[in-house]
C-alpha cells in the first residue's frame, strides 16, 4: 500500500469481532500493515460508529473501557 489509505468502519469493527475469525484475521492484517506504514487515514464518525457497534451490536461485546482504548489508539489516524 502507498499514500494514505481511508479505514472504514467494518474494517475495525471485524478486526474486534471475536465471532466472525475469518474477517477478523483479514481486517487486523490490513489495519497491522496501516499501522507499519503509518499510512492510516480515520474519521470521527468511523470512531463513533465502531464504538456504538462494538459495545452494543456484536455478539461478543467490547467493555466501555476496553472500546475508549481502541478509539483512543486509532484516534491518531483522524483526518
Amino acid at each position: 500500500m502507498s499514500g494514505k489509505v481511508f479505514v472504514d468502519t467494518n474494517i475495525l469493527i471485524y478486526a474486534y469481532d471475536m465471532d466472525v475469525a475469518d474477517k477478523r484475521d483479514s481486517a487486523l492484517a490490513v489495519a497491522r500493515a496501516l499501522w507499519e506504514q503509518e499510512s492510516g487515514v480515520i474519521s470521527t464518525q468511523v470512531l463513533q460508529e465502531f464504538y456504538v457497534n462494538v459495545t452494543q451490536h456484536i455478539p461478543m461485546p467490547l467493555s466501555p473501557a476496553r472500546a475508549r482504548g481502541v478509539l483512543s489508539a486509532y484516534s491518531v489516524w483522524q483526518v
